[in-house]
């Protein structure tokens, strides 16, 4: 075989093997990728009243608002269950007169932090108004019930904790039938 033809041979051989590696890595990328998942007060509240050691199994961040707002009503630093504190952020969110001045200064400074990251973030608050405000701005956000049935399907919580953290919430939890609607729903899983 004349050399040219060898070293084209050779050239498209490495860049298809080079291709199908870079494919495969972005792939594997993307599989892995993992959620910052962002929790605001009254998640915390909820589950450390009901479930505190579900926490430890759960990687979790918070801003620094939401850390003190947990000392003040509770007495408990969230440092204790392996919740990360994050810098508040500073992303740009659309907010209409009304819902600023119903959204406290810790949830305007959630969505913030959260819309930095919002491609990879999700929000866990049981807060409807900052839900929909979170919904609204392009950020993923489940309530407490939403976000543990999502821990169960990625086999992060088995689903006898699942069920088991799902009814003592139910003792305390505003929207009862929302647990009702997500039991029912696990039960086939």
């Amino acid at each position: 075989m004349p050399l040219h033809l060898y070293f084209l041979v050779h050239v498209l051989l490495v860049a298809f093997f080079d291709t199908i590696v870079l494919n495969i890595y972005m792939y594997f990328m993307l599989i892995t990728q993992i959620m910052q998942i962002i929790v605001n007060a009254t998640f915390l509240i909820n589950t450390l009243r009901t479930e505190a050691e579900i926490l430890r199994k759960m990687k979790l961040s918070t801003i620094k608002n939401v850390a003190a707002e947990i000392e003040n009503e509770l007495g408990i630093n969230i440092n204790d269950f392996n919740i990360q504190i994050i810098q508040t952020g500073s992303g740009k969110i659309n907010l209409s007169n009304d819902k600023k001045g119903r959204l406290s200064t810790t949830d305007i400074n959630l969505l913030k932090t959260c819309h930095i990251h919002r491609k990879g973030c999700i929000l866990i608050s049981d807060d409807l108004l900052l839900k929909n405000t979170a919904s609204e701005n392009d950020i993923k956000c489940y309530t407490t019930p939403e976000f543990t049935a999502y821990q169960l399907k990625k086999g992060v919580i088995t689903k006898q904790q699942c069920v088991k953290f799902m009814n003592i919430l139910k003792k305390i939890y505003i929207r009862q039938r929302d647990i009702e609607k997500i039991l029912k729903r696990i039960e086939s899983w």
